[in-house]
Formats: structure tokens, sequence, C-alpha cells
């Protein structure tokens, strides 16, 4: 009997430390998988913060976005101007090209539209694009109307680019087209369609979503301005002046001199050859530029888009103010004396002398002050305010607006409005705060 019970007393002890060993083990697996998550710095620029650095070199004192590495970018063409219509001058641009970015099923789709003077490949677009397809959107990018392939593609020559209600015409016969073109090779679906641009592209969405209301080829969910002028005509005089070469050449050519011989000095001590964003941000650190100085780099980055720009519209429009009227260009033939010209005209003198002029050929009764209306988010005013469907995002410290412009976007888009304190000019389209709320915007969650 006694041994019964001694039998028994060790069955319950061996039952009782196969649970403890079992609630043990259960335990320190627990206990295993509470590791303390490893927190990864973002690396982060050091060097000291002004709205002219982040507009050069990106708002780099914020962490950047965990974006995805690389896209499957579908570069595409479309012809869309008869061949030979197009100078032999551009003969490497004769059909328009944009990039198409597919998700794998049915997805909303989305547009971006470049700036003034650039490319659906630039990097601003590149950032952009990648933070809607990690959204889940089908992305197809679309060049500025002011980027040479676009002027020397656009069956217009009409009305000048810069335009923007006529550019949103030119841009939205582009979609169409672009668009029959993705579904039939590409086999791309879309449950919806949303629009945004940066800067100069944000002002055409405005205008493209108020053409889209009327034609409702796209009946867009969502339009995102991201760094819109108010007034086009305001904010290209803004740059002019950073870089004059009427009537500082000297001075500004000297200054450029002397930026260039820093940046040489300090990549040629450098350990590596290596040219990423850190040695680029090393350069910048240790130029120790001043206000002036990336003020100049600014206006000379812009003129030089302009110069494309204002050379494609004197020959696809002929208008005899940069080459010879009437004058065939061969594609051999040397430009070198036609860029020089076009280096030294303000987007100014390209509203004073051909917008205006062309313009006014239109309706004899129309004012330069009529004209700059025309060209800004006032000609459009109430339907930004009325429009549920149209969203801002921008920078208080944006370079591109005067005085009053950004309490004017304020005012217009209320709770639609998003204003981030610093970024500069479209500089912190890849940054952590930027992704976050683009994001907020197009899910769903409000801004």
């Amino acid at each position: 009997m006694r041994k019964i019970i001694f039998f028994k007393l060790t069955q319950q002890k061996q039952k009782l430390v196969r649970i403890l060993s079992v609630l043990l083990v259960m335990l320190l697996a627990a206990c295993s998988s509470k590791e303390e998550p490893v927190v990864v710095a973002i690396p982060v620029c050091d060097f000291e913060y002004s709205r002219y650095q982040a507009t050069v070199t990106g708002y780099c004192q914020e962490p950047v976005a965990d974006l995805p590495k690389s896209l499957n970018v579908i570069n595409k063409s479309i012809t869309i101007k008869p061949l030979n219509e197009i100078s032999e001058i551009f003969w490497f641009n004769k059909k328009m090209k944009y990039s198409l970015i597919k998700q794998e099923a049915i997805a909303p789709l989305i547009f971006i539209i470049a700036g003034t003077g650039a490319s659906f490949e630039s990097a601003k677009m590149v950032s952009l694009q990648k933070s809607f397809f990690q959204q889940g959107y089908h992305v197809i990018s679309l060049s500025s109307p002011t980027f040479a392939n676009f002027i020397v593609n656009s069956p217009n020559t009409q009305f000048m680019p810069g335009d923007l209600a006529h550019d949103a015409e030119d841009l939205y016969k582009v979609m169409n087209l672009v668009w029959a073109q993705v579904q039939t090779q590409d086999d791309v679906k879309a449950s919806s369609f949303s629009l945004t641009g940066y800067s100069l592209g944000g002002a055409h969405s405005a205008f493209i979503a108020l053409l889209d209301e009327e034609k409702q080829a796209f009946n867009f969910e969502k339009v995102l301005l991201i760094n819109p002028p108010v007034s086009l005509y305001n904010s290209v005089s803004i740059l002019d002046e950073y870089f004059d070469l009427r009537n500082n050449r000297q001075a500004a050519v000297a200054m450029f001199d002397e930026i260039f011989l820093r940046f040489s000095n300090i990549y040629s001590e450098q350990r590596s050859s290596k040219f990423d964003q850190g040695s680029i941000y090393n350069l910048f650190k240790n130029a120790e530029l001043t206000e002036a100085e990336f003020k100049l780099l600014i206006g000379a980055s812009f003129r030089m888009s302009s110069s494309d720009m204002i050379y494609a519209i004197d020959v696809s429009f002929n208008t005899g103010a940069i080459s010879y009227k009437d004058h065939t260009i061969d594609k051999f033939e040397s430009l070198t004396h036609s860029m020089q010209r076009a280096s030294d005209i303000t987007f100014g003198d390209y509203f004073d002398r051909a917008m205006l002029p062309r313009a006014q050929r239109e309706d004899a009764n129309i004012t330069k002050a009529d004209l700059i209306q025309r060209y800004s988010l006032h000609a459009i005013e109430d339907y930004l305010k009325n429009s549920e469907k149209i969203y801002l995002v921008t920078n208080q410290d944006d370079i591109i607006l005067q005085a009053g412009e950004v309490e004017y976007l304020q005012e217009i888009f209320a709770e639609r409005a998003k204003i981030f304190p610093r970024g500069g000019h479209c500089g912190n389209l890849d940054r952590l705060s930027f992704v976050e709320h683009l994001h907020a915007t197009f899910q769903g969650r409000g801004i």
C-alpha cells in the first residue's frame, strides 16, 4: 500500500516537473521574442539650415523616408506629332517620352507632372514615383510642357508654354493618349485616377483638374498641388533676380569661379573618388556657401532649364528670336551661338517679348496685368476654394513664393492645406514627414 502511495506521489511529482518544464520553456521563449527592437539611426547632414540650402541639397537635416531603393520603370514613348513636322536638330527627340511603373494587379493610377523645365525622370519625380508606388499606385510620369522633349512633340504651335490653361489642355490630351497606350501595350487596369505635380507641375495639376470637371475622362479622386507657384510671373521674377547676367555678369562669373574652385579643392582632398549623396553633402558643408552663392546656383540652374525651353520654342514655333527665322537647321549645325543668346534671356524677357505679344494677337485688349492674373492660381480661385478633391502641400519658406502668398494658399485651401515650416522649394519630397503626409492624404486618413 505504501508502495502504491509512493508511486502515486512520484507520478504527481513527475507530472508537476513536466508542467514546470513546459512553463519554463514557454517563459524563455516569450522572453526571447521580446528582444528590444534595434534602432537604426537614419543619417542626417550636420550643416546649418537655410531655405536656399534646402532647395539646393534637399532638407537633409530631417531623416530620409524609407522608400524603395529602385523601381521597375518602363520607359515609354508615343508619337503625337507627325515626324516630318519636327526639326532635324531634334532627331533624338522625335517621340514624346514618359514612364510607367505598374502594380501587378488592378490598382489606382496617379499621373505625376514635372516642374519647370524638368523631365519625367528628374530626381524629384523619382522620389514621388517611389512614394506613390509604395502606396499601391500605378504611376505614369510626364515631363513638363516647358521641357524640350514635350515642346518639340506637342502639336500646339499657337500658345506659348507657360500659359497654364492651354498647357493643361496639352497635358490632358497627352494623358488620354498615354492612358490608352498603357492599357493596350502593358495591360494596365486602373480602379481610379489621381493627379499630382510639383512646382509648375502643381499649378498645371490645378488647371487640369478643372478641365477634367468638364471632360470627365478621368474624374480624379484626389489632386495634390506640391509647392506650386501662386503667380507664375512672381515666381520666375524671383528666380531671374538670382542670376543677373545683364547687369552683373562679371561679378556672377567671378562668384561661380570661386564656388567651383572651393568644390574642386575639397573634392581633391577626399580619400575616395566616390561621388554619392554623402560626398555631395560633404562638399557643401566644407564649401560654406553664403546665401548669395546659393542664390546664384539656384538662379543658374533655373536659367539653364529656361534656356533649353526658349531654344526649343524658338525652333518649334519659328519665332526667329534665337535662331534665324525660316531657317532649316541641320542636325550637324553648331548651336553654340544660339545657346549663348538663349542663356542671356530671362523668363521675364520671354514673358514680355513672346508670351504677351502672342496673347495680344489673340485679344488686342489684353494687358500685361491681365496675363499675369491668367497665369496664376488667382484665375481659378473659386474652383480651388470649393473643390474638396484638391489638396495643397508646400513650405512656409518656399523661395518661389512672394510675401503674403503662403497666407493666400492657406486661406484658399483651408483645412486641405499642409504648410511645413521648412524645406525651401521642394527640398523635402523624400523626407520622412513629407512622405508620411502623402500617405495620410492619399490613404484617406485626412491631413
